[in-house]
């Protein structure tokens, strides 16, 4: 955010401030029509520049210290009802670095996406009308590509660590601005054949930069703190969110030792974050990085080699992975560290790894709990969780106590309405069935595509239909928990 100062200095040059920003985004085309560079490796900066600011700024969220908003619905990049998302408390990895925020870690996350799948539709936008594999091996491309980067890292570390901008953003506003750009820069280039076919790569140049002006624009309106409307709804759109949602009310913790302490079983919650990744986001995201890995090869490599088959899908299995790891870490890190503790008659949920209270509640007013069944790693850890109702009114929040290790002294020292932790038994015919199932799902899928009756064809549609072969084995295994009497 800038000074007041800097701020009316801006304001005082008022249109005419952007005219250095105008010239140096013009400076290409007159290099094109008086120098004769070359159009195509000029547009493919422009457009690997917009693709690139997504990952720095995903890096650079992890210190926004202010916490997002809760509306987040008209956004492009999608986080969901991520656990860490309200995560109090932050860590100082080096001392030269401002801390870090777990709560920011889905949105740095959630760029992985959204650089993919935004690299995918800027490559389908200029395979129309440029070779894209002899424009990403062009040593022009790439020592350009380097030096943009290296760059923004120059400016963010002056603008967004030097001036301490960090401290008045969100990790939402961090990585929504340019998500939003680079799909606006997207859908402007679905225009380039067009323009091709007109006047050729100069008409193309001119049209990126044309874009490139409306993006910059928007950003300079949005230094001197205009809300957009001096631009249009469009440049204000591009400017980025600015809302940021207010610093919870620190919780007080009493200066004394708790009446009760009980921790989190770490291993059962650790195992609850991998079962659940696997049969959740674990298929759904295969399907996605599939997507992305075949139409990879048939706008960038075309006749590949099997060397580079075999690297590719080294290279999209490990981010695959990486996209599952950081999915159970997020879960993992949200209950793991949980102490839950008494004090009088208020219940403290406490992390001890940040050292920070994450929610408290009055004892009296927990209402509805009961013991969560459903959980397979409860059962073989011999753990227990209650789900529960916390505070009346405005207050009314619903509550996940657990995994804990001993359940009836958990419900014992905070005064519970829960009349037995006991577990019923699965039904263990309905259990094989469903795994039976699942062996047999996975059985097929690897035969379908590794058999010798297997074809490029088939492997696509497995790679589609997977989370659908997925929900069978999942229902099934849901049946064999009975409900409690």
């Amino acid at each position: 955010m800038p000074s007041i100062a800097r701020r009316d200095r801006l304001e005082s040059l008022g249109a005419a401030g952007f005219l250095p920003v105008l010239f140096a985004n013009l400076v290409p085309l007159g290099g094109v029509v008086r120098l004769g560079w070359d159009p195509a490796t000029l547009a493919a900066v422009y457009a690997v520049e917009a693709v690139v600011s997504v990952p720095l700024a995903g890096a650079t969220a992890l210190f926004a210290a202010r916490a997002p908003p809760e509306d987040r619905d008209s956004g492009v990049i999608s986080v969901g009802e991520s656990p860490l998302a309200s995560k109090r408390g932050a860590v100082r990895p080096v001392a030269w670095l401002p801390p870090v925020y777990p709560r920011n870690v889905p949105f740095a996350a959630a760029v992985c996406g959204a650089t993919a799948w935004l690299g995918l539709f800027v490559g389908v936008a200029f395979s129309q009308v440029f070779d894209v594999p002899a424009l990403l091996a062009s040593p022009e491309v790439l020592a350009s590509a380097l030096a943009l980067v290296a760059g923004q890292a120059v400016d963010t570390a002056g603008d967004y660590f030097g001036r301490e901008r960090y401290a008045e953003t969100s990790p939402y506003a961090v990585v929504e601005t340019p998500a939003r750009r680079g799909f606006f820069l997207v859908f402007a280039l679905f225009a380039l054949p067009s323009l091709h076919a007109a006047a050729g790569g100069v008409a193309v140049l001119a049209g990126v930069v044309a874009v490139k002006l409306v993006v910059e624009w928007s950003a300079f309106r949005a230094t001197h703190g205009d809300d957009g409307s001096a631009g249009g709804r469009l440049t204000g759109w591009l400017s980025g969110p600015s809302e940021a949602a207010a610093d919870p009310d620190p919780i007080e913790v009493p200066d004394a030792e708790p009446d009760a302490e009980i921790p989190v079983h770490r291993r059962a919650a650790v195992a609850t974050a991998v079962l659940r990744t696997l049969t959740g986001v674990a298929p759904a995201y295969a399907t996605g990085f599939f997507i992305v890995w075949i139409a990879a090869f048939g706008l960038f490599v075309g006749d590949a080699s099997g060397t580079v088959v075999v690297w590719s899908a080294v290279v999209v299995a490990s981010l695959y992975l990486a996209a599952l790891a950081v999915n159970v870490a997020g879960f993992a890190l949200a209950h793991a560290p949980i102490e839950y503790r008494r004090y009088g008659d208020r219940l403290i949920a406490y992390d001890a790894w940040l050292d920070e209270p994450q929610w408290a509640a009055s004892v009296d007013r927990l209402r509805g709990a009961s013991v969560v069944h459903t959980r397979f790693p409860d059962r073989a850890f011999d753990a227990r969780t209650v789900e529960l109702t916390a505070g009346v009114g405005d207050d009314e929040t619903e509550r996940v106590v657990g995994p804990v290790a001993d359940g009836e002294r958990l419900v014992s020292a905070f005064d519970l309405p829960v009349r037995s932790t006991s577990l019923p038994a699965m039904d263990r015919r309905i259990a094989a069935f469903a795994v039976a199932v699942g062996v047999a799902v996975t059985g097929g899928a690897v035969a379908l595509i590794a058999g010798p009756w297997g074809d490029p064809g088939t492997t696509v549609q497995v790679g589609f239909l997977l989370p659908f072969l997925v929900w069978p084995t999942r229902f099934l295994w849901r049946q064999a928990y009975v409900e409690p009497e």
